[in-house]
């Protein structure tokens, strides 16, 4: 239903009037503060960055963060200029399409970085890749769907509002649902991702077990809070009015990636060989632990 339709059929044309603008502006503040959370997040985690990732062998997962890390943050101006500036019904009528179409990205990077970590910690089992790259394939189409294909411009919005942002029209009904399916099929790969690790920890008992455990545990406290944030989302997406919908979908495109890529650079320095500071201070604690009186208890004679 568009923001016109709602204000028409409304007991209160002014309020719903007030309720949309007021919308707006809510989108426009979460585009804004995501924006500021990308660029504290990157300044927080550079020094981490440089040596675990710029510094490291290439591979993937590098390629993985440096994705979920850097395409968000340059789309960002993009969509900071598009949705946050004043512009035209002709403007927005000629970008709403490639700016939605390139948001694509931003919703399966993060699971992307599970599907590998999840693969490789299984000795890279051919058997679960074709399972993961199936249920990918199917995140990936999801995603296409619904960030690039029948998306309107709301120009009744322009009829009252003259200037405004470049906002995207999903369409009523079950087309108007589709942000929620995407977040859904989005939970599901990270879900699975982990149960792959967790069965292989559990039915193989390999030597890299530590680190197995780690990246449970890792993945765990990234999936609950991901899923938070998804449900999160869903509410502020599914609740009435339905053009208040805009309020979550940037954080449902920006915060997985920054836990994507906490898990990446908590992964990586869980590997990294100790420093000699490092080293000398797990050496003390063992001593410490050595030298305690509750360890010695059982040399005492009464």
């Amino acid at each position: 239903m568009s923001l016109l339709d709602s204000i028409l059929r409304g007991s209160n044309p002014l309020e719903d009037l007030f309720i949309g603008i007021q919308s707006i502006d809510d989108a426009r503040y979460a585009m804004a503060a995501m924006c500021a959370l990308q660029l504290y997040e990157w300044f927080a985690m550079l020094d981490r960055e440089i040596r675990l990732i710029h510094k490291a062998r290439f591979s993937m997962i590098n390629v993985a963060y440096l994705l979920c890390r850097y395409y968000p943050a340059a789309l960002w101006v993009l969509i900071m200029w598009g949705i946050v500036g004043d512009h035209t019904p002709e403007l927005c009528l000629r970008v709403v399409k490639p700016i939605n179409a390139l948001l694509t990205p931003c919703q399966f990077t993060s699971q992307g970085v599970m599907m590998m970590r999840a693969y490789a910690f299984t000795s890279r089992n051919r058997h679960v890749l074709v399972l993961l790259a199936l249920c990918y394939a199917v995140l990936v189409g999801i995603n296409i769907w619904v960030f690039c294909t029948h998306i309107y411009v709301p120009v009744e919005l322009y009829k009252i509002l003259k200037h405004t942002g470049c906002f995207p029209n999903y369409g009523n009904g079950f087309m108007a649902m589709r942000i929620g399916y995407t977040i859904l099929a989005a939970t599901l790969m990270d879900l699975i991702s982990l149960i792959v690790v967790f069965v292989h920890c559990y039915k193989f008992r390999v030597q890299e077990i530590s680190l197995g455990r780690y990246f449970v545990k890792q993945g765990l406290v990234a999936f609950a809070l991901v899923c938070a944030i998804n449900v999160i989302c869903v509410v502020l997406y599914f609740r009435p009015p339905s053009y208040t919908s805009g309020v979550g979908l940037p954080i449902i495109l920006v915060l997985p990636n920054l836990v994507a890529c906490r898990v990446i650079l908590q992964l990586r320095r869980h590997c990294e060989p100790l420093s000699e500071t490092e080293l000398s201070a797990q050496t003390s604690r063992v001593v410490r632990e050595a030298l305690n009186p509750r360890s010695t208890d059982a040399w005492t004679i009464d």
